[in-house]
């Protein structure tokens, strides 16, 4: 059976209209939006807490944050129904500050996993449409949908959001982090300024260095390492060859099936490039200096991987 191909603008069909209708039925749902406003998110909170009762479906969002757009409301909303609801997932993206590739994250990506008595059914959306008011009834938008019942398409993006999910830019927002965020946004909001006053800077950057202390999706790969280097050094031995942290990286990921992450014909470059990235001789931009070579293949942690913090 060939997709079905819609392309939709909210002057003729309200997004927040199909995403209701979606919710309904779905079994599996999966938003990554670069701006959330509470706005948005009424719309369809009826629509996602009758598919996380009745239905069970497992929810997943990956938000972007803007002071500019993205509202604290909205974050505390999706925060109370991840600690409401064991199916429902949220996170959020630091943004190109941290993912070592100057990104911007924009996407507006819908998905929705379906599992009907006649078959199974997949509907994807992606086009112009954030999670805002605006963005999902009253903006001019374009947005493509794509009903298939095999998932060619739907594959396709469930690709490119696991690829968002699995940066190390993805954290979960504690209340604490969702609240310091909303001050910063309401100072941010009163100020008519187009310099911004040295304090809400500070409030910024701080915002932004607890930002990695806090959880993700899963652990970093140079985490992993980090991690497996520090229980040999719990045991007794300081530097490890790179065989070892090849052998035991591979084991994590297979015992964590993290395979869909990573692909394990080029698993060991990826491992040796974090290394080589963050090796403290390395002129790589993104170095934060936590690795020492101590001979031919041979590694332990510098002072800056003992203290490591982050994701």
């Amino acid at each position: 059976m060939q997709p079905k191909i819609q392309i939709l603008s909210n002057t003729n069909y309200a997004l927040a209209d199909v995403l209701k209708s979606e919710l309904i039925e779905s079994t599996s749902v999966k938003i990554a939006v670069a701006f959330l406003r509470r706005t948005g998110l009424d719309y369809i909170y009826k629509g996602l807490d009758y598919a996380l009762t009745t239905n069970n479906a497992n929810i997943e969002f990956i938000v972007g944050l803007d002071f500019k757009t993205t509202d604290a409301e909205a974050l505390t909303a999706l925060n109370e129904l991840k600690t409401k609801y064991q199916n429902f997932q949220f996170y959020c993206f630091g943004d190109k500050r941290d993912n070592h590739n100057d990104l911007v994250f924009h996407p507006k990506i819908y998905m929705f996993h379906t599992e009907l008595s006649k078959g199974t059914k997949y509907s994807s959306i992606v086009g112009s449409s954030n999670f805002t008011g605006g963005g999902l009834t009253t903006n001019f938008e374009v947005n493509t949908i794509f009903r298939e019942h095999k998932p060619i398409y739907f594959n396709q993006l469930n690709a490119i959001y696991d690829e968002i999910k699995y940066t190390d830019s993805i954290f979960q927002p504690s209340n604490n982090y969702i609240k310091k965020y909303g001050n910063i946004k309401e100072e941010l909001d009163k100020s008519t300024k187009k310099i911004l006053d040295f304090d809400v800077k500070n409030e910024i950057q701080e915002l932004k260095k607890e930002e990695l202390s806090l959880p993700s999706s899963i652990p970093s790969l140079k985490k992993l390492i980090i991690n497996f280097i520090k229980e040999k050094n719990a045991s007794g031995i300081i530097a490890v060859p790179l065989n070892e942290i090849y052998e035991a990286m591979e084991k994590i990921i297979q015992d964590k099936n993290l395979s869909d992450k990573y692909t394990l014909s080029t698993f060991r470059n990826n491992i040796r490039g974090e290394i080589n990235t963050h090796e403290v001789e390395s002129t790589h931009k993104s170095n934060l200096k936590l690795f020492k070579r101590e001979g031919l293949a041979l590694y332990c942690l510098a002072e800056n991987g003992v203290s490591y913090q982050g994701r």
